[in-house]
């Protein structure tokens, strides 16, 4: 599947018509937060936050909810949630440095990277 949760919600928010901080403010969540979400930056919704998305977006929630179970099939990525959640600022940076380094052409057409949120 070639969708993800982010560019979902984006391509619907986009077509409604709707900012980020329209989406923000109607499901109780920071622009930021939405902000990563849509560029798919290592969050991953919870149940409740991903129903109101759904509601507010018109979108169908099992859909959503299987977009975004592909990010929680995969232990890797869980594992790596997991550290960044403990890490400052500066770790993460380090992390992401390391990552860009070591696997360059992977994040070449990734996008997301921090200042495109």
């Amino acid at each position: 599947m070639d969708e993800s949760l982010g560019k979902v919600i984006a391509q619907r928010r986009t077509e409604l018509g709707i900012t980020q901080r329209e989406l923000a403010r109607g499901v109780k969540i920071s622009n930021s937060t939405v902000s990563r979400i849509e560029h798919d930056d290592n969050i991953t919704p919870d149940n409740e936050t991903l129903r109101a998305i759904a509601d507010f977006l018109k979108l169908d929630y099992n859909y959503l909810l299987a977009l975004n179970k592909q990010i929680d099939d995969q232990p890797e990525i869980r594992m790596i949630q997991r550290a960044a959640k403990k890490m400052t600022s500066e770790d993460l940076d380090k992390m992401m440095q390391i990552l860009n380094l070591t696997f360059s052409e992977a994040f070449k057409d990734a996008g997301g990277d921090k200042k495109d949120v």
